[in-house]
């Protein structure tokens, strides 16, 4: 049963991240020229990468796992399973989202798993959100470039742990030093509370 439950928050977690990242760019679709449409559905590849530093946080029963990985010639950020941690070096299956909108490409990475996501989409459907928000100075910029497709995210101090505020819509970038608005986004319920930051400007 323990492990059912671990498989059941993994996928959870990994279609979570696609339904977050669904909504952020959601806001943008309306102005897609028609051309553009088909392009909103993600390529998707797998591939693996190493993994370089943890980062965990908590906010009361919400709580954050994920990974500094290296991914061909740069740094990504992906989320994790909390109850399951990786220690650095080891190696990852990634799934490679690519998708465009608006003529802005983007990356997105998530950890490859596999089962049965029919159950993890109803959990999801049926999850809580709240988000509030939080500012922070830019300690590390990760960011990678693939044929025109880019990944950014920005390591912050927030409530004295090192998290990850991923960029999924592109913004103009930021430098080491400067501050930023993000998102904190608490998601799930029961035994699946996730914690997430997102950049919103």
């Amino acid at each position: 049963m323990k492990t059912h439950t671990r498989s059941k928050l993994v996928r959870f977690t990994s279609l979570l991240a696609c339904t977050l990242f669904a909504f952020s760019v959601r806001a943008q679709q309306s102005a897609t020229a028609p051309g553009e449409a088909s392009a909103l559905s993600p390529t998707i590849n797998h591939e693996s990468g190493t993994v370089d530093q943890a980062l965990s946080a908590d906010d009361g029963a919400y709580r954050m796992r994920g990974y500094i990985v290296n991914w061909r010639s740069g740094r990504v950020f992906v989320s994790g399973d909390p109850a399951e941690p990786r220690q650095p070096g080891a190696n990852l299956d990634l799934t490679v989202y690519r998708s465009s909108v608006n003529g802005q490409r983007r990356l997105r990475f998530a950890i490859t798993q596999s089962g049965d996501d029919a159950v993890a989409q109803d959990e999801a459907v049926n999850s809580e959100v709240s988000i509030t928000s939080g500012t922070a100075k830019v300690e590390d910029v990760l960011t990678v470039e693939n044929d025109g497709y880019r990944f950014t995210a920005y390591l912050v101090n927030w409530h004295d742990r090192r998290v990850a505020v991923v960029d999924p819509l592109r913004h103009p970038p930021h430098a080491v030093g400067d501050k930023i608005n993000f998102q904190v986004i608490h998601t799930g319920a029961n035994e699946n509370r996730q914690l997430s930051f997102g950049l919103s400007d």
